[in-house]
């Protein structure tokens, strides 16, 4: 279902946020079972908006985007985002074919109530206008990540942790008042379950190099700042 049309907070262009999984399971083995939000510009096809930047309008400053655009932007080299194109190529093809009702926003969100919902499975939920999520995301958990951390209004904490790439990146982010989700190169991943400067680390349960002791669903502490947990993840790059 459509969640939202309309502006990017992010530079004003036009985007689309599409809920998925309402009704059918989600096969991802990280997550687990959870209802998906996917964020697209809704006028450029998702990969044409990669390979000539426009994708800023969904995913800001992420430093994950194409570093060369054109013909190259979805090479390896030059895009580092884990997140598959074919997945958000297929949400938007059924898009505009039609293929998604618009949702009542407060009746969806009776029927997410205790269900676990995936904010940003494509693109950054600082796009989205801030009400949009306190209205979906009231009577159900959910987790989310911005890069967008630095520059956008700082209620979006409440729900998303700070996407992080250095330990300063982690730092700067508790200091704005975020929970932080740092995503680190290192080969000894146990080194980063560290205090830093008196931030608690602590790796992720869900991760390959943890052996996937748990699923996203089941864990929940990404979950921004809105249910008071206090430490701060991290995963290897992946």
């Amino acid at each position: 279902m459509i969640i939202y049309s309309g502006p990017s907070e992010l530079d004003g262009e036009p985007i689309v946020a599409i809920i998925t999984g309402i009704k059918s399971k989600s096969n991802n083995s990280k997550t687990g079972d959870m209802p998906q939000i996917w964020i697209l510009r809704s006028d450029i096809h998702p990969t044409e908006a990669l390979r000539t930047g426009q994708d800023s309008s969904i995913c800001g400053n992420c430093i994950h985007r194409p570093k060369k655009l054109g013909a190259d932007a979805l090479k390896k080299n030059s895009r580092t985002c884990y997140v598959n194109t074919m997945s958000f190529n297929g949400i938007f093809k059924s898009y505009k074919k039609g293929g998604y009702a618009v949702a009542d926003l407060v009746k969806l969100a009776s029927e997410l109530e205790g269900r676990h919902v995936r904010v940003g499975a494509y693109g950054d939920p600082a796009s989205l206008p801030i009400e949009i999520l306190d209205t979906l995301l009231s009577k159900c958990k959910s987790t989310g990540y911005t890069h967008q951390w630095r520059t956008c209004d700082k209620r979006y904490a409440k729900y998303n942790m700070a996407s992080c790439d250095t330990i300063v990146d982690v730092a700067d982010a508790v200091k704005l008042g975020y929970r932080t989700f740092f995503v680190q190169p290192r080969v000894d991943y146990k080194d980063a379950i560290h205090n830093v400067g008196g931030i608690k680390l602590a790796h992720c349960p869900a991760s390959k190099e943890l052996g996937k002791v748990t699923t996203c669903r089941d864990c929940m502490m990404c979950d921004g700042t809105r249910f008071n947990h206090l430490a701060n993840i991290t995963i290897m790059l992946h």
